[in-house]
């Protein structure tokens, strides 16, 4: 059983992973979306770092992306999300088999 403190420390650690998240669609306004799982579907994505065991796939650019633009966005996503992890281990819990979107139809 979770106490009191173990959910406020839940909801600070889902707060900073949606504003990282939030921050990360601000810098790449073309980026729609991404998923992030265990492993990775079709063998397309990339790994975060290793001890982390997550990969991200799924992602989805604005189709009139230059491929340096694409590949600008898959390193910014790299960045966030193994900074994310790096300042807040139990970030990559809260990562594990979840997809992020821009906007949620």
């Amino acid at each position: 059983m979770k106490t009191k403190g173990h959910r406020n420390e839940d909801q600070e650690h889902e707060a900073n992973l949606g504003a990282s998240i939030d921050a990360l669609f601000i810098r790449c306004p073309r980026l729609h979306g991404f998923m992030v799982g265990s492993a990775v579907p079709s063998g397309e994505g990339f790994a975060l770092p290793p001890e982390s065991g997550l990969f991200v796939s799924e992602v989805s650019i604005d189709p009139s992306c230059s491929f340096d633009s694409a590949v600008r966005h898959f390193r910014a996503i790299a960045v966030a999300l193994a900074t994310l992890i790096d300042e807040c281990p139990e970030a990559g819990e809260l990562l594990r088999e979840r997809t992020f979107a821009r906007v949620l139809h």
